[in-house]
């Protein structure tokens, strides 16, 4: 249900500025100024009216607590609450969840807590759920090692689905109950909690420890991020839609003098770098309708064991200018650091300007230029790009 408009909104946030955080990206890796000596970060997300953020900030003065909640209405409530108990160790940020990693720095935050957040119950809205895979993994970028995530819901759906979610993002599950007040009420709770907890509806709670991700198989990772489209090795009966669409752009395969056709194509499926084994290879379509609309060949652990090279990549010239080229290769970026890799590699053709710009549009840069590399006429730009800058694959 949608909140009320609170009269004198601004005045009322105002009023309560000295906890308010308008420019939070500004603190990002500088939180603990505001309380030098907390012991830890700890940060809600979604705080509502603010009674589970008032009361543990109280039973906790010694830590530093930042609440986010993107609804003003029932933000400046929380901050009024906090304000009338004289409590100076807690922050708000008038802020969305899904860009944390503005407001803080990696290993900045301790624990997290996730509290009675929209279940989003339609499947087609399972992306928006605060504790989705995504979402989980970008926590990651803030939340040290070691440090966790608190989760609480009374909907039961939303619980077992999260259950899933939490390990395949790279979190150890503990203290998972289906019944928390089972035994006499466990914990600060918030208002919402205390409301269904009356009515004898059971509450949901689970800890995810931030440990190292598991590596995830490049593919699968592809598939994941990239459901509307069937992924998969080209084989022998795909090899004349594969080569039609690769005949969509002869002026790409002009600039190296060679135009494929079933033979050239054929070659180019188990073609490798040297010392690489056929396992690392992977020549892959992207099918919509039965058809394909980009093809990708990358070669895993070349030319270093965390670095995944991009062999070849090319969309369907009908499809361009509509964003298919960026989804798939930022759909890449992420595959590989689920998959243990660090970096991407990749040679762009000197004379493709086009695909030199569009390469560092999507954050590679210039290795070398002016090299010719085996089996290519033409000498290339090798440019490479990181898979995660921000979040070491220490234990992220």
């Amino acid at each position: 249900m949608r909140m009320r408009k609170k009269k004198n909104l601004d005045t009322r946030m105002e009023a309560c500025a000295a906890l308010w955080v308008k420019d939070p990206a500004a603190l990002r890796g500088h939180w603990r100024e505001k309380k030098p000596d907390a012991r830890k970060l700890r940060l809600e997300l979604g705080c509502g009216k603010g009674r589970f953020t008032a009361e543990t900030a109280a039973a906790h003065p010694e830590d530093l607590y930042v609440a986010v909640e993107r609804v003003p209405d029932a933000m400046v409530i929380a901050m009024e609450r906090c304000r009338a108990m004289g409590l100076t160790n807690v922050f708000f940020i008038d802020g969305d969840a899904a860009e944390l990693d503005r407001y803080f720095a990696p290993d900045e935050v301790d624990l997290l807590y996730i509290n009675f957040c929209d279940p989003w119950p339609s499947v087609k809205h399972a992306r928006r759920r605060l504790t989705y895979e995504t979402f989980l993994r970008g926590y990651r970028k803030v939340l040290a090692d070691g440090g966790r995530i608190e989760f609480k819901t009374d909907n039961h759906d939303l619980f077992e689905w999260s259950l899933f979610q939490f390990p395949k993002a790279g979190y150890e599950l503990s203290e998972v109950t289906r019944d928390l007040h089972a035994n006499g009420i466990q914990g600060v709770m918030t208002d919402y909690e205390e409301k269904f907890h009356a009515l004898g509806t059971p509450i949901n709670r689970c800890v995810g420890t931030k440990v190292a991700l598991p590596d995830v198989p490049i593919l699968e990772g592809l598939a994941r991020r990239l459901p509307d489209h069937d992924i998969r090795a080209v084989e022998e009966g795909d090899l004349d839609a594969v080569l039609a669409l690769l005949q969509t752009d002869p002026d790409y395969f002009a600039l190296d003098g060679k135009q494929p056709d079933l033979n050239s194509l054929r070659a180019d499926l188990t073609a490798l770098p040297p010392r690489c084994a056929p396992e690392q290879k992977h020549y892959v379509a992207f099918w919509r309708d039965g058809k394909p609309e980009a093809v990708l060949d990358w070669v895993e652990g070349y030319p270093r064991e965390q670095t995944l090279w991009v062999g070849f990549f090319l969309v369907d010239r009908a499809l361009r200018g509509q964003g298919l080229g960026k989804r798939i290769i930022s759909a890449l970026v992420g595959a590989a650091c689920d998959g243990g890799m660090d970096s991407l590699r990749l040679a762009c053709l000197e004379g493709n300007e086009a695909g030199h710009r569009f390469w560092e549009a999507l954050g590679f840069r210039d290795l070398r230029k002016g090299e010719a590399l085996s089996g290519q006429t033409s000498s290339v730009w090798v440019m490479e790009r990181l898979t995660a800058p921000d979040d070491s694959r220490k234990g992220s």
